[in-house]
């Protein structure tokens, strides 16, 4: 669901929906969603999107037709798909597994994997980290 939203709003979007995505992990793990359908995860991810304030309201009309805005009817509907979804997350676990990233928390920076690296860390510790990458 990143790749759409980034697809459709940018990256910057794109950033703040994965960051959402982190913060609410409580509601699309196992525990919170038990033995579901492929529609209810997709409207989790729908409502994180909402939630983050990415979602538009509705369609615009235009002098060429009616364009669609990124709304929750269009998440919905596209969330799943091949090209605009599911290829380019396939395509950036591929990039992933080829950097050695098997398992989380795992940060590629500048084309070197980071070892060793804690999903907590705040920007102290990054800091750090990135002087020591330089050298």
């Amino acid at each position: 669901a990143a790749a759409l939203v980034g697809h459709k709003k940018g990256s910057e979007a794109r950033a703040i929906y994965e960051a959402a995505c982190f913060e609410h992990q409580d509601t699309y793990m196992n525990a919170a969603l038990g033995d579901c359908r492929k529609s209810d995860v997709s409207a989790v991810f729908c409502q994180i999107a909402e939630d983050a304030g990415l979602l538009d309201e509705d369609t615009i009309t235009t002098t060429g037709g009616q364009e669609s805005l990124f709304t929750r009817d269009y998440f919905l509907k596209h969330c799943n798909d091949w090209e605009l979804a599911a290829k380019p997350a396939y395509t950036e676990h591929k990039v992933a597994l080829a950097y050695g990233v098997y398992g989380t928390p795992k940060h590629v920076i500048d084309e070197t994997l980071i070892p060793d690296t804690e999903s907590s860390w705040g920007p102290d510790k990054w800091s750090e980290v990135l002087k020591n990458l330089k050298k």
